[in-house]
């Protein structure tokens, strides 16, 4: 059986959506399907929508991502783009090093950081390096001027969830809209 929750939530930078509710069990496996509303923040109060947000940390993102083998892209401090993957990850790890050592035009350090993750970052503004954080989570690391980079790194994330997607699709099938729309009660 299907069980809905339903939040109206704030699209936090980055394009991150948090949802909180007693229901919520840690460990449950959930779908989330995001519908868009025709309210933006640019129309809402500033005080509303500041209300509203709830930011995770750079902490729980990481510790998110290696619990829940996701990968993820994101902007530290509107300085530095971050493309994350579980360590596990090891073929989309290649993918990114190779993008990154392409575009550098030779291979870069490995950085090994257990602690203070953030601090490491807010000395590297205009560095290309990787790092391995707590043994358990992989990130590319580049300056937010590096466009053509960041859409490439972006792209090969985007690849293997789309592949995980599609393999996971055959695996398990797939159910029509129609279908959807019934189990949600829509």
């Amino acid at each position: 059986m299907l069980k809905a929750i339903q939040q109206e939530v704030t699209i936090q930078p980055g394009g991150i959506v948090t949802l909180h509710s007693p229901e919520l069990e840690s460990g449950l496996r959930a779908n989330v399907i995001v519908i868009m509303t025709e309210t933006s923040l640019l129309s809402q109060p500033n005080e509303v929508a500041q209300k509203t947000e709830v930011k995770p940390t750079l902490r729980e993102l990481l510790e998110n991502v290696a619990a829940e083998k996701e990968r993820m892209t994101l902007t530290y401090r509107k300085k530095l783009f971050l493309a994350v993957v579980p360590i596990e990850d090891v073929e989309v790890i290649k993918q990114l090093k190779r993008c990154l050592d392409d575009y550098t035009n030779g291979p870069l350090e490995t950085f090994r950081v257990y602690e203070a993750l953030g601090d490491f970052l807010n000395t590297a503004e205009n560095a290309r390096f990787v790092v391995t954080y707590q043994n358990k989570v992989f990130l590319a690391v580049v300056p937010i001027e590096d466009v053509y980079l960041i859409e490439e790194l972006e792209d090969c994330i985007d690849r293997v969830d789309a592949n995980d997607a599609l393999q996971e699709a055959f695996n398990t099938g797939t159910i029509s809209s129609e279908q959807l729309d019934k189990d949600l009660g829509w």
